[in-house]
């Protein structure tokens, strides 16, 4: 064979006038495209050099073998998961456009795999560097070309080892492919509608809390929409980021308009969460792994928080680190400016910011642990050029406390720590959120009015609000773990019982702000606030009023119930919260009418002490702290909830002997049972209809 022969690439020539056929199932990466030839290249040439180096020409060729047998792989796995798309165009409403006017890049899913310090490969290119330095010594320098060669199939076998591609990786040797669930007639919005809001939201005009409002700001949306309206061939992840983005832009705008328009654009809203809900459900667990994926998922678990499913959401989430951590995003060099370096490290960032969310909202471990992470936190002090990028960096900084929450106080290792170890770690988290604070305020002094300009006056005081209520919840969910000295006649410390009534009062400037707004924000407020985390300031305040019958702070929590109502046909989840909220109110408001009557009613007030003990509450005036330890509430593996005495201490118990699971966080001791409460409050519920229907009384 002619050395200098090309090496045929699969793709026709014979026309530059004319665009490449898309076939992005069967292309091959450049990149390896490149490597294929200069590896051929190089073992061609060995042959005419000399007859003795026969075996390295086998060698080489052995390696294009491989390269073309991971092509081959390569072509198999994306034209499998991109079958269903391949020569289907989804009916739309708007006029068609000529295909051949797209240009469509082809994708790939041979990435190279990110190995850590740990691995095999990051210690044999130790001893390849190790070998070239000594190699490179004096005594060495004269050994001629054999130790060259030597060390070049060295540095050879560490890089492949290194750059073991990910493709190979995610493959089953004897699996057959099969057809992927088709899309094929998949209705979307009319384009023009489409391309106004886009237009409208790039100019800032149009704000809300969907995922969209970043991405559009680094990448072309427009792009991503016109291949997937007009394109005979797009892939999944394409389809789910502009349903997923179309959906915000569609329900966010109706709220802007009325009559006929309003229901105009919600019906096409819902025609792209029908579309978004119908292609994640349909998602294979191997997805390449691209950027694209990456996005997609997190345009997924974004859609699932709106509709406050987290376990849902921590699933696609989680999905979505392991593709992070595989494509180097944590380790991106924090000196790389360029394009793809941005948007890597926003996907990266967005990421963290659901998982460390998820992770205290449902007390689960992080999926990407701080001390894994190398490449530079976003901060508000940077020079950024929109304000969105500067909240986006207080948004990451308040998930990174949230994070630290459940680790630091609330994880299985964190409840068993002794009380000196507890109270620091809740003094330094108390200092953080504090921190967050003065960087919050920094920011509104930089950005908060170019924001109003743009956004307007009525939604940006409603994000900085609601945003200001979950710090103050996340600040009393800090305090919370605080212990109270043995023998306090008080469930929670001072400090956290003020951040808790801090909460309420600033959750009242906040129904004002959407009182006075067009827009219906409430829903909003329920999902991405009172849901987003733990909500426990009501909590606070209702052991409170249980302890000390201050009807002050019993109206308080009659006026929250009602503000909420409202929103409670957002979700079922808004539905329960609402529920379990008006539950404890009315317990509280029938306990503090009881114990204002200085009359005898045993029969009443005994029913009332079995209430409280049944909600897992120690009797108001009982002592809390050491003598409580070993005190607590059980419940068997179906959920349901057993008063018992937990034993003399409640860390010594053989849960499996017995057959019962302890909530860890019972450990705490001094009243914590409340948390119990909490963690069951589905059989609780299920439970008060064991109740007379008058008790506790329905307000």
């Amino acid at each position: 064979m002619d050395p200098n022969e090309d090496v045929d690439d699969g793709l026709d020539h014979s026309s530059p006038n004319q665009p490449p056929p898309i076939r992005p199932a069967v292309c091959i990466p450049s990149a390896t495209l490149l490597r294929m030839r200069l590896t051929f290249c190089s073992a061609t040439a060995v042959v005419f050099a000399s007859e003795k180096k026969i075996d390295r020409l086998d060698r080489r060729l052995g390696e294009v073998l491989g390269l073309i047998q991971e092509l081959k792989i390569d072509r198999q796995l994306r034209g499998t998961s991109q079958a269903a798309f391949a020569g289907s165009q989804p009916s739309t409403t708007s006029s068609p456009m000529p295909s051949s006017s797209i240009a469509i890049k082809p994708k790939t899913s041979t990435i190279l795999g990110v190995a850590g310090g740990s691995s095999l490969a990051a210690h044999s290119a130790f001893a390849n560097d190790f070998m070239h330095h000594i190699a490179n010594s004096d005594s060495l320098q004269s050994s001629g070309s054999e130790m060259s060669d030597t060390l070049g199939t060295l540095s050879n076998v560490v890089a492949s080892l290194r750059e073991q591609m990910v493709v190979n990786e995610m493959t089953y040797p004897h699996a057959r492919p099969i057809q992927r669930p088709s899309l094929v007639g998949s209705e979307l919005p009319p384009i023009q509608k489409a391309v106004e809001l886009i237009r409208i939201a790039k100019n800032q005009n149009l704000v809300g809390t969907g995922l969209i409002y970043q991405f559009i700001a680094i990448r072309d949306f427009s792009d991503i929409c016109l291949q997937v309206y007009f394109s005979d061939v797009f892939s999944e992840t394409d389809f789910i980021i502009v349903n997923a983005g179309l959906h915000s832009l569609f329900e966010d705008y109706s709220h802007r308009v009325s009559g006929d328009e309003r229901l105009i654009f919600l019906e096409n809203a819902r025609l792209c969460r029908s579309n978004l809900e119908t292609s994640l459900n349909n998602l294979p667990f191997h997805m390449p792994t691209t950027s694209d994926t990456v996005t997609a998922l997190l345009f997924g678990a974004w859609h699932a928080i709106e509709l406050s499913k987290p376990y849902l959401a921590w699933s696609l989430s989680a999905k979505a680190a392991e593709l992070c951590q595989t494509l180097g995003y944590h380790r991106w060099p924090s000196t790389d400016r360029g394009e793809d370096a941005k948007f890597a490290n926003f996907l990266f960032w967005t990421n963290y910011f659901v998982d460390k969310s998820l992770s205290l909202r449902l007390g689960r471990a992080s999926m990407i642990p701080d001390w894994d992470i190398t490449t530079r936190r976003p901060n508000a002090t940077d020079p950024h050029t929109e304000p969105v990028w500067a909240y986006f960096a207080l948004w990451t900084e308040t998930a990174r406390c949230q994070g630290n929450i459940y680790e630091l106080l609330y994880s299985p290792e964190a409840i068993v720590q002794p009380q000196h170890v507890r109270q620091s770690r809740t003094e330094i988290l108390a200092n953080s959120m504090q921190i967050l604070e003065q960087a919050t305020q920094d920011t509104h002094k930089r950005w908060i009015q170019v924001a109003m300009d743009n956004s307007g006056k009525d939604l940006m005081d409603f994000f900085a609000t609601s945003d200001e209520i979950l710090r103050l919840s996340l600040l009393t969910l800090i305090h919370r773990a605080n212990l109270q000295p043995a023998g306090s006649l008080t469930t929670f410390s001072p400090a956290c019982i003020e951040a808790a009534k801090a909460t309420l009062l600033r959750h009242q400037d906040c129904l004002a702000i959407i009182q006075r707004s067009k827009e219906d924000f409430l829903p909003l407020y329920v999902h991405w606030t009172l849901l987003f985390a733990p909500f426990v300031p009501f909590i606070v305040v209702f052991c409170r009023i249980i302890e000390t019958k201050d009807k002050t702070d019993l109206a308080c929590l009659g006026t929250f119930v009602a503000s909420i109502q409202p929103a409670a046909d957002a979700s079922e989840a808004a539905a329960k919260l609402h529920r379990l909220f008006q539950v404890l109110h009315n317990v509280a408001s029938r306990y503090v009418a009881l114990k204002s009557l200085d009359s005898e009613q045993p029969g009443v007030n005994q029913e009332m002490d079995m209430f409280l003990n049944f909600l897992c509450m120690p009797p108001p005036g009982e002592a809390v702290g050491g003598d409580q330890h070993g005190q607590g509430f059980t419940h068997d593996l179906s959920g349901n909830i057993n008063t018992s005495m937990a034993g003399s201490s409640v860390g010594h118990v053989d849960a499996q002997s017995e057959g019962i699971v302890l909530n860890p966080i019972m450990r705490m001791g001094h009243g914590v049972q409340l948390e119990e409460w909490l963690y069951n409050n589905q059989a609780l519920m299920e439970s008060f209809q064991t109740f007379s229907n008058d008790f506790p009384a329905e307000e």
